[in-house]
C-alpha cells in the first residue's frame, strides 16, 4: 500500500461504512471461491470492497460472467479499473465494471452471487445490507470468514477448507488448512 492508502485507510477506520483492512484475495483462493459458488456466464457477480478487482476480473475471464467491483479507496479503485478494462480489452466486450463508492452506497440488487473477503465486523455490516437486497436464490461466498450466525445461520449451505496459498515473510507456504470458504444461499 502506498503511504496516501495507509493514511486514507487510518482515516476510514472510524467510519460507519468502514467493512476493515485492505487485503488481497490469493489468485488461487479467488479461483476457488468462484467455482465453489458455482459462477456460471448467467451470474452477475459483486465484490463490495473489491480492492484491486482480481475477484472480478476473474469472474469474467475464468467463468465469463458479468461481474461488479465497488471500491471506496481511490488508489485501490484506479488499479481495479484498469484490471478491469484489459480484461474487457482481452474478452472483446464489457464484463467488468468498477465503481469508486462505498459498498453501502451501492445496490448489490442485481448480484445473483455476492463475494466478501471481510473480517467479522465488516461481514457483520454487509450482511444486514444483503439480507435487504439480495433476491431469493442469491449466493454469497465468504473467504475465511463468516456472516453472523444469528441471521445467516440457516442460509449457510456448504463449509470447504483449503491448504494456505499465502507465502510467509520467512520463506515457503503455509500448508495449514487456514482458508474456509462459506457458501450461503439467501
Amino acid at each position: 500500500m502506498t503511504d496516501a492508502t495507509t493514511a486514507r485507510r487510518r482515516e476510514r477506520m472510524d467510519e460507519p461504512d468502514d467493512l476493515g483492512p485492505i487485503s488481497a484475495t490469493p489468485d488461487l483462493m479467488v479461483t476457488r471461491a468462484l467455482a465453489f459458488a458455482d459462477v456460471s456466464p448467467d451470474d452477475i457477480v459483486y465484490d463490495l470492497g473489491c480492492n484491486d478487482g482480481r475477484v472480478c476480473v476473474a469472474a469474467a475471464l475464468e467463468r465469463g460472467a458479468r461481474s461488479v467491483g465497488i471500491e471506496i479507496d481511490p488508489g485501490a479503485c484506479a488499479v481495479a479499473r484498469e484490471r478491469a478494462a484489459r480484461a474487457n480489452a482481452l474478452l472483446k466486450k464489457d464484463l467488468v465494471r468498477v465503481e469508486e463508492a462505498s459498498a453501502f452506497d451501492a445496490s448489490a440488487s442485481e448480484a445473483t452471487v455476492v463475494f466478501s473477503y471481510l473480517l467479522p465486523k465488516g461481514n457483520a455490516k454487509l450482511g444486514a445490507k444483503l439480507l435487504k437486497e439480495l433476491k431469493p436464490g442469491s449466493r454469497v461466498v465468504t473467504y475465511l470468514f463468516k456472516m453472523p450466525e444469528e441471521t445467516w445461520g440457516e442460509k449457510l449451505t456448504r463449509v470447504e477448507s483449503f491448504a494456505s496459498s499465502r507465502e510467509r515473510a520467512a520463506g515457503g507456504v503455509d500448508s495449514s488448512a487456514f482458508n474456509k470458504l462459506y457458501l450461503y444461499v439467501v
